[in-house]
């Protein structure tokens, strides 16, 4: 396919202020679906209202089709780019029909009344959007999802190559918000090319091809979907660790934002000693207040090692539903001997993972500092018929320090590592 909109080196300010976009430039074929993702004061909508031509160039160029836009008049330019706005103008007291037939605007010479093609072009933009059946209703009388539809619908009445829409689904419900999309993706099979601002990442995820991170003006990350969105990135991006996954049904990337951003690195790392999922919360908390991880040794398929791989962390692994053996031992004590705290995270303990607690001796007595918590000393985690106890309490003869909670090993940290 043919290269459809280039953007060169764009850059723009307001008056009295620093730049908003600093040589932001791509290039997209026509019928591409692209997402921006961005934080808040980003330049987002700036750069939109640009390629809208509702702001002056100032720097760069914007090139349509192979028209320059400073070739074009505002009334031509119109005719080639529709723009839906975030907000929905609330008292329009006029049929939907006539809020659609708005959009022919560009194409009417002036007094001059619709024809059959201005009429056609109404027709088709309210079949597409599903708006038709309520064409002679008071257009502030539909609901919020009804009224995107029929913004997008008066934007399509201008026959646009290139659609762009600013945050179009932030004030949807989840099933208003997947009918725009459908919408949109039915658009892009017709050749329309769209460009849309989301805050939310995985509408992005599971229905554009591209997606564009933009941050202070400048383009973080530029291409297809499946390459460019990762946890990594969006966290490099949106300030907020994200857990990576794969959608089970469209296959693609999926991501769960963790509870609160995350903070600088400590320069702390934390070997985990866990299993059966009772590792994840200490796991997604230690993260947040910034320590680097490792895991092991924990059996394939339990839930604290797929979410420690989701997170890329170093993980000891054993095979799935089988007793922990001295290979797993030797790789976990080479892992975690770059650790400065090794902690034995409350769990069940069953003859199969009991090679974990002698983990934890062979490293205390390596000089590592091991703590357990006191609720790893309820009995009723044992399934071993009381080894795993009389092990755990040698342990804290042993020197083992024992913690009630992640806040006295936090309140710890400082003084430990001198």
């Amino acid at each position: 396919m043919s290269t459809h909109l280039v953007v060169e080196e764009l850059s723009f300010r307001y008056e009295n202020t620093e730049k908003i976009l600093h040589d932001v430039h791509f290039t997209l074929e026509k019928g591409t679906f692209v997402g921006i993702i961005g934080p808040n004061g980003s330049g987002k909508s700036t750069l939109l209202h640009l390629l809208s031509g509702i702001l002056p160039l100032q720097e760069g160029r914007i090139l349509l089709s192979g028209k320059d836009l400073r070739q074009c008049s505002r009334l031509e330019w119109a005719q080639r780019v529709a723009i839906v706005f975030q907000e929905i103008p609330l008292q329009v007291n006029l049929p939907c029909l006539e809020v659609v037939t708005m959009g022919r605007f560009p194409h009417l010479r002036k007094w001059r009344r619709e024809k059959r093609e201005d009429e056609k072009a109404v027709e088709w933009a309210m079949e597409v959007t599903q708006t038709s059946l309520f064409a002679e209703r008071d257009f502030s009388e539909l609901s919020g999802g009804e009224k995107q539809r029929v913004m997008i619908a008066r934007a399509l009445a201008q026959q646009p190559e290139l659609l762009l829409l600013d945050e179009p689904t932030s004030h949807l419900d989840i099933l208003h918000q997947l009918e725009v999309m459908r919408i949109l993706q039915a658009l892009r099979e017709q050749g329309i090319t769209i460009l849309g601002v989301f805050h939310d990442v995985n509408t992005v995820a599971q229905f554009c091809e591209q997606v564009l991170f933009l941050r202070r003006g400048t383009v973080l990350g530029f291409g297809p979907v499946e390459r460019v969105m990762t946890g990594e990135r969006l966290t490099e991006l949106l300030e907020v660790e994200f857990l990576e996954s794969t959608h089970p049904l469209s296959l693609r990337p999926f991501f769960m934002p963790l509870e609160v951003r995350k903070k600088p690195p400590r320069g702390v790392q934390v070997h985990l000693i866990c299993g059966g999922g009772r590792g994840i919360p200490y796991m997604r908390k230690l993260l947040e207040e910034g320590f680097t991880l490792s895991v092991g040794i924990v059996n394939q398929l339990d839930s604290d090692e797929e979410f420690a791989t989701r997170l890329k962390l170093p993980v000891v692994r054993e095979a799935p539903f089988s007793p922990f053996g001295e290979g797993a031992l030797q790789r976990a004590r080479e892992i975690a001997r770059g650790a400065h705290f090794v902690l034995v995270i409350p769990t069940y303990w069953g003859w199969g993972n009991l090679l974990n607690l002698e983990l934890a001796r062979i490293l205390l007595q390596e000089g590592k500092k091991v703590l357990l918590f006191r609720e790893s000393l309820n009995p009723e985690f044992d399934y071993t018929g009381g080894e795993a106890m009389r092990r755990l309490r040698e342990l804290e003869e042993q020197g083992v320090g024992v913690i009630d909670e992640l806040d006295d090993f936090f309140s710890m940290v400082p003084g430990a590592l001198h």
